[in-house]
């Protein structure tokens, strides 16, 4: 009798722990899908037991964005009466720029004696959908940026108003958002009855060109995704900055090969967001290389600014040879707080010695507050 009713035991804690694994009910959403860089998400799971017995012991492994940085799994641990459900609720910050894949990864459970444990891999089941958040970086307002293309911008808005044009008119468009009033053609826009601006021949200005380094960081790999979250928030902070003065802005970034970004409006703004917000760090030209090869082009440039997490000897003198030209360059080093190069630090301090302005971020400051401070 007591080997019959152990033999029960056994086989019934086996049954039930299988039949509990693969006919596992759960349901899990993710609030926002799409967020900013500072705002909150929720993780939702729910257990349903829709089953006549108990479930003693049942572990969720599931990820959250922190989670799949450092390759880790949160852990719960709960139970389920008959005919009921759970829910769990993961609440976090979204602190840095990403697409992170996250939610439940595998499930461990027990029978009601201990006798046995089995768990599943959810993540390779046919049925098993990965919850996508996306976080894009935030805008950071700047007040001010050591371009002279400023000065000179100030000298002809000056001009212009004493002569009550800024320049030669090249042609006419309608109206965009953001346009400034002193863009209007009012004689036109009341003969055709709708708004219209003057585009003005810009030939002789200076181009804007911003230089961001792809290339990997060297280091553990939350670091990594600090570190090019600062370069993405602060290029993203300077497009805005100069694309909200009108000024003519390239971005030059090299991947596997050479791409281009160029506007020179506010609502070009929306083309540079969408794609610094998903924009991968897999570069294999190193900064230098860049420098070498976009040489020519920079040398009409009228400003260059350079987003950089390693300074190197080879880009000391690449920025010192244009300080020379007609190039000003401008360069923001990207660190962590705890990382305190002698060298690098020394480069910096002779480069602004040099008239180049040069700015050392690090991973947990804001460019905006720090331009504020120092500018």
């Amino acid at each position: 009798m007591g080997f019959v009713i152990a033999l029960f035991l056994i086989l019934y804690s086996i049954v039930t722990s299988i039949w509990v694994l693969y006919d596992f009910n759960y349901l899990q959403t993710l609030t926002p899908l799409v967020a900013i860089k500072g705002n909150k998400a929720k993780l939702r799971i729910e257990l349903h037991n829709d089953k006549p017995f108990i479930f003693p012991y049942i572990k969720l492994y599931y990820k959250t964005p922190e989670n799949v940085i450092l390759d880790s799994y949160k852990e719960q641990t709960t139970y389920l009466f008959p005919f009921t459900n759970h829910k769990i609720d993961e609440e976090f910050t979204c602190n840095l720029r990403g697409q992170y894949f996250m939610g439940i990864e595998k499930v461990e459970v027990k029978d009601l004696f201990g006798f046995f444990t089995f768990s599943i891999n959810l993540a390779q089941q046919y049925y098993h959908k990965k919850l996508s958040l996306t976080v894009h970086p935030r805008i950071l307002l700047l007040s001010t940026l050591p371009l002279p293309q400023l000065h000179l911008e100030g000298l002809q808005n000056r001009e212009f108003s004493s002569s009550e044009e800024a320049a030669s008119i090249a042609d006419l468009r309608q109206y965009r958002f953001a346009d400034p009033l002193r863009k209007i053609h009012w004689k036109a826009s009341a003969k055709l009855q709708e708004i219209y601006v003057k585009n003005y021949e810009t030939n002789a200005q200076p181009q804007i060109f911003i230089l961001m380094e792809t290339c990997p960081f060297l280091g553990d790999a939350m670091m990594r995704f600090k570190i090019e979250d600062q370069i993405v928030e602060c290029t993203t902070a300077i497009v805005y900055y100069v694309l909200s003065k009108s000024l003519p802005l390239n971005l030059i970034i090299y991947q596997q090969k050479r791409q281009h970004l160029s506007g020179r409006e506010p609502q070009d703004f929306n083309r540079f967001y969408g794609y610094l917000s998903s924009i991968p760090f897999e570069s294999t030209f190193s900064v230098s290389d860049v420098l070498e090869m976009e040489s020519t082009a920079l040398s009409h440039s009228g400003s260059l600014l350079l987003i950089i997490h390693q300074m190197t000897a080879s880009i000391f003198n690449h920025l010192c040879i244009m300080k020379q030209s007609s190039v000003h360059p401008i360069l923001f080093l990207i660190q962590p707080p705890e990382l305190n190069n002698l060298e690098s630090l020394k480069m910096l301090k002779e480069l602004n010695e040099r008239g180049i302005p040069s700015f050392l971020v690090r991973t947990n400051e804001r460019l905006d507050e720090l331009m504020e401070a120092i500018l």
